[in-house]
């Protein structure tokens, strides 16, 4: 059975263009051709064939050899910790990656979940310069909490 078994000409259209857009069911409702794309987006995407095509859709176009973002942030936990192991051909038998490895499975596993940030400067036109700096969501969450409470209580 095809992905788009059942569907109409329309949630076929909107089910592809949802998927290539990245998941923006306004846009979605657009491509499709709907006269209202806002309202029908949201109505087409309640319709459970539609998901269900969605879903297949998905499963059809992701490649089973590339591992997915949980994948490698579980095999990056498991190096960290120990549990992954690699045969050692001097040893002859299987042992847990040294801690070099184990370090960089954290710093990729770090970098992943957004725990590391890389500071950025631009330098604009004139005395003044543009500066642009990245910081951890929790320290910019805690930095808009500021900001508000300074602005409310004025």
């Amino acid at each position: 059975m095809a992905w788009h078994d059942g569907l109409s000409e329309k949630q076929r259209r909107f089910v592809e263009a949802f998927s290539a857009n990245g998941g923006n069911a306004t846009r979605a409702a657009k491509a499709a051709g709907y006269a209202h794309p806002h309202v029908k987006g949201s109505q087409t995407l309640e319709k459970v064939s539609v998901r269900e095509a969605i879903e297949a859709l998905r499963l059809a176009t992701t490649n089973p050899a590339i591992a997915t973002r949980e994948q490698r942030q579980v095999f990056w936990s498991r190096v960290i910790r120990g549990e992954e192991t690699y045969f050692d051909h001097k040893l002859g038998r299987e042992v847990p990656y040294p801690i070099e490895a184990r370090l960089r499975a954290s710093e990729l596993l770090g970098k992943a979940q957004g725990d590391f940030v890389q500071r950025r400067e631009l330098a604009g036109r004139g005395d003044g310069g543009l500066r642009i700096v990245q910081v951890p969501r929790k320290e910019a969450a805690q930095r808009i909490e500021e900001l508000r409470e300074a602005i409310v209580g004025q």
